[in-house]
């Protein structure tokens, strides 16, 4: 007999095969400074999904320096949502407010927000229903890793937030695995990143949530996913989005590289591209690992009955 084709995604922070190809590459060297060791320099490479068993899993591959920084992932998966950010949201201590003016690409409407920072400590994750910008207590949850320490971490995600209420219906799940060394390099922001190196990257953060608890989506529609690397404050973006931005160097808050205290000057649609990479959402499942014993056993058994019969 051989193996199946695929397997079970094990949310770690390191790319399992069954994710498949990147649907988004890193295009732009790092303007947030290049990982020489595991603490130090930001960096988003590629971006994996796939939805399997009513989930959606998203690997980002790179590092989260531990200085607040963080990593966010905006999500469209229903009708409706924000393609311009309100700044009536009010959580993350009041830092989501920054956000508000922010312009997606044409097309691509924000329903959820999922980031992630660390100081050295416990990596901490929070996803957030931004209820179309219009709720200013709105529902999230949060999570401290519970699961390894330093730069390969683990958890849930399901206590109350700073500045929503619980919504989640079960918990989502992260892995944070900061041990990359490789990927694309910092330095001159007119230079094009190597792609290939940055796709060579297999480690970053994960993380899977419960299709229900992002709207539902049918299958055979699509999930659309922005990513995005910037300080703690929430009002400077460097340059590393998925997809890729055309060469250039960090974005700051007015798209151009400028602190004005909120990122309400970047526009997206001012780059060439699609700074947001698409997840099928299909209605494949994945039988549980006792599944797969107890059907490799009956075909032996019956290789085995079929064989007597001879």
């Amino acid at each position: 007999m051989t193996a199946p084709a695929w397997a079970a995604i094990t949310v770690d922070g390191t790319l399992d095969a069954s994710y498949g190809a990147a649907l988004a590459v890193q295009t732009v060297t790092t303007g947030f400074g290049d990982t020489t060791s595991t603490t130090n320099g930001g960096e988003l490479d590629a971006g994996y999904a796939k939805v399997w068993n009513d989930r959606l899993y998203v690997l980002i591959t790179g590092n989260v320096e531990g200085n607040f920084n963080k990593i966010h992932l905006f999500i469209d998966s229903k009708a409706g949502g924000e393609n311009v950010l309100s700044s009536t949201p009010n959580y993350d201590g009041g830092r989501s407010q920054n956000f508000g003016g922010l312009t997606f690409d044409t097309g691509f409407e924000a329903d959820y927000h999922v980031f992630g920072r660390w100081n050295g400590g416990a990596f901490e994750v929070d996803i957030v229903d931004r209820d179309g910008g219009t709720c200013v207590t709105c529902g999230g949850n949060f999570g401290a890793a519970t699961v390894g320490s330093g730069n390969i971490q683990s958890g849930t995600v399901f206590a109350s937030g700073n500045g929503t209420t619980p919504y989640l219906s079960t918990p989502a799940e992260f892995g944070f695995n900061n041990t990359n060394l490789l990927g694309v390099v910092g330095g001159d922001p007119s230079v094009a990143a190597d792609m290939t190196a940055a796709a060579a990257v297999t480690t970053g953060f994960e993380f899977s949530v419960a299709l229900a608890d992002i709207g539902s989506p049918a299958i055979g529609s699509v999930i659309n996913i922005h990513a995005a690397y910037g300080n703690g404050d929430n009002n400077y973006h460097s340059n590393q989005i998925l997809g890729g931005l055309p060469v250039q160097g960090n974005l700051g808050g007015d798209g151009a590289g400028g602190f004005t205290g909120t990122l309400s000057g970047i526009n997206f649609n001012n780059f060439a591209g699609s700074q947001f990479f698409r997840v099928p959402v299909t209605g494949e499942v994945i039988p549980e690992p006792s599944s797969v014993v107890l059907s490799a056993l009956a075909c032996l058994g019956g290789l085995g009955l079929a064989r007597r019969k001879r």
